[in-house]
């Protein structure tokens, strides 16, 4: 039997993308970020917590998913468009598996591995899951390997939706009884968009029943009075909901790719895709009608390192090196706990939570899902530490100090910079307006008419997607930020045109139905938290 831990590391992987759905058009680009996150992130987890749970490894991990990524994985539609593009991919290997079949055989054998893959996913989805990832990531809390936590409605940025602060509320309670709807319980766990803290925002997860969020560093190390056990415990906030500061030393390992595990050039090359590789005419079938370029997710190359001629990647050993990372991980987290352990008061022990973006294990880092696996393992025969999730932690050491964080984000700098700056700051004025708007309609109309409520609440859908972070991030970035802008501008105008017809009493029937189709989440949204 396994001795008792000196402390405990909780992984926390926060899976979100943007609402993109476009049922108006036959193929979007942007619809792709869903189907690639299914392929190479999602599917591979369940496959992990599958082989763990077959293999009785003691497997705890903590899965936030936000509700635009669950009404996206629920919607038949994009389901649909998801088969396609499978098949489209399975097509495309086998034609790469005739292409190389009788002069490359190392591209031949990277072309069947690619097609096995794909294959396997489409195995899985379409049979093993029955088109519900959702429902397989509900099994899997009720066995006890995932901790399910939300964020907010659309991942909107908090800290700068606070006026009014109906914004802030709406956003968090409308996730809060998405979640619901999609696994038929409340979460206990709530991760603030981009890690995004203001002082006063705990008051609202308290009233949701929230039990815990986290904290960027220092969000936690500033807070009032200073926590005397650092990033190594939970603080308790004063109304209630408990705080965990993101462990800082782990993520530079995982997230960088220049220093970190997912720079090593025996790893796959993400931007050197058979997309853009192969000749127009080839690849014409498997890109935008247009001729516009895309990926395929099929890439030859690893990242060798700065050069212009990448190697072959070879599977086996981006493995075998994946391996080696989790060992590396593992070691250093225990040399931290066994550090720190010494200094705890009887009554507690240290924890480590270490929280990433759950795109990067698969998507933008292929080998990642193999080296949380292999992490896992790890962890299960360690004596130092054992993994844990933030709710476990609390459950067995309830005893924490009470402090007052401050503000916080993970973005660039610490704070809001990446979100208003003067690339983005036009979109705040129009953001808070609409607020504000929306709060005094719903005041003077939410039990008019059905018509009436019917536009109010797609008015409310509307402005929550304008309020994505998605949207400033991408704008920032200079990364699809033409999209970006318009989704801004085409949530905003759709909800101006909704409250003209609330306000003059003249319902566009017509719009109000496209909106409603296209713009299809929260079927069960409640006006009542924009009051």
């Amino acid at each position: 039997m396994k001795s008792s831990p000196l402390g405990y590391l909780a992984l926390l992987l926060h899976a979100h993308l943007p609402f993109v759905r476009h049922p108006d058009k036959e193929e979007v680009l942007e619809e792709d970020w869903l189907f690639e996150a299914i392929t190479e992130c999602y599917i591979p987890l369940l496959w992990i917590l599958e082989e763990l749970y077959q293999g009785a490894i003691r497997c705890k991990l903590t899965l936030s998913l936000s509700p635009t990524l669950c009404a996206m994985l629920k919607d038949p539609l994009l389901i649909q468009r998801y088969k396609r593009y499978l098949l489209q991919r399975i097509e495309l290997c086998s034609k790469e598996i005739e292409r190389y079949a009788a002069t490359d055989p190392e591209r031949l054998m990277l072309a069947k591995f690619y097609k096995e893959r794909f294959q396997n996913v489409w195995k899985s989805f379409t049979e093993a899951y029955a088109e519900d990832i959702l429902g397989q990531f509900k099994k899997y809390q009720e066995k006890s390997l995932l901790e399910l936590a939300t964020s907010s409605a659309t991942h909107g940025y908090l800290p700068l939706l606070k006026n009014p602060e109906q914004a802030v509320n709406a956003q968090i309670f409308v996730a809060i009884e998405s979640f619901f709807d999609s696994f038929q319980t409340y979460p206990k766990g709530f991760w603030l968009p981009e890690c995004g803290y203001y002082p006063g925002i705990e008051f609202f997860l308290q009233s949701a029943e929230i039990r815990w969020f986290v904290l960027e560093a220092h969000g936690l190390l500033f807070s009032e009075p200073r926590p005397f056990l650092g990033l190594f415990a939970p603080i308790y906030t004063p109304s209630g909901p408990a705080a965990f500061g993101r462990d800082s030393l782990s993520s530079k390992e995982v997230w960088s790719a220049q220093e970190g595990y997912p720079g090593d050039p025996v790893y796959r090359e993400f931007y050197w895709d058979l997309g853009f590789e192969s000749d127009l005419e080839y690849i014409r079938p498997y890109i935008l009608p247009t001729g516009q370029r895309k990926f395929t997710g099929i890439k030859y190359h690893r990242i060798t390192g700065k050069t212009e001629q990448k190697a072959l990647y070879d599977p086996k050993k981006a493995q075998e090196r994946a391996k080696e990372h989790a060992e590396n991980f593992i070691m250093k987290r225990e040399e931290e706990i066994k550090k720190t352990a010494p200094l705890f008061p009887t009554f507690t022990k240290p924890i480590l939570l270490c929280p990433f973006d759950c795109e990067l294990f698969g998507h933008w880092w292929f080998e990642g899902p193999l080296f949380l696996k292999e992490l896992i393992k790890k962890a299960h025969q360690s004596e130092i530490l054992e993994l844990t999730t933030p709710l476990a932690y609390l459950q067995r050491y309830p005893t924490q100090q009470i402090c007052r964080p401050t503000y916080s984000s993970w973005g660039l700098e610490g704070y809001s910079k990446m979100w208003l700056n003067e690339t983005n700051d036009f979109i705040y004025q129009h953001l808070h307006e609409a607020a504000y708007l929306l709060v005094e309609l719903v005041r003077k109309y939410k039990n008019g008419n059905k018509q009436t409520v019917r536009s109010l609440k797609q008015a409310a859908r509307e402005l929550l997607l304008a309020q994505a972070s998605d949207w400033p991030f991408l704008i920032s970035k200079a990364t699809a930020k033409e999209y970006a802008f318009l989704r801004v501008i085409t949530h905003l105008n759709r909800f101006s045109e909704l409250c003209e017809g609330i306000i003059q009493q003249k319902i566009n029937k017509s719009l109000l139905e496209y909106c409603e189709y296209t713009d299809n989440l929260f079927p069960t949204l409640n006006l009542n938290y924009f009051s």
